[in-house]
């Protein structure tokens, strides 16, 4: 049986009723792996089923060295560093710090699916 997990937070900054700035919490589904495969499917044009496997040993590594304690560098993701660690009823907790910075530049095949900022499509 499937178990739900709980929707990802995010903070957009919106103004309250007094003009003040302030940051407030919104429930998101966040990014599954079907749906992250279906995405980089589109972009690159390569089958669904290649994809996937891509996309699981590029997710075993990140998680590896993050186990590490490498610090990540990837374009188009930001810089990530572990921060804290812990181990809770047998797992692995790890607090990141990351920072982004714009989007990546995408090459070859990729670039073809992908619209520039201000296009429609």
């Amino acid at each position: 049986m499937a178990t739900k997990k709980k929707p990802t937070e995010a903070a957009p900054v919106v103004a309250d009723a007094a003009g003040e700035v302030m940051a407030a919490k919104v429930k998101t589904p966040g990014l599954r792996l079907k749906e992250l495969v279906e995405k980089v499917a589109e972009q690159s044009s390569a089958p669904k089923k290649a994809v996937r496997e891509t996309v699981e040993a590029l997710l075993n590594e990140i998680g590896a060295a993050l186990d590490r304690g490498e610090e990540l560098n990837l374009p188009g993701f930001g810089r990530a560093k572990v921060v804290k660690t812990a181990d809770k009823g047998g797992q692995s907790v790890l607090t990141l710090k990351l920072k982004r910075g714009g989007p990546a530049k995408l090459s070859g095949k990729a670039k073809e699916g992908v619209a520039e900022p201000g296009e429609d499509g």
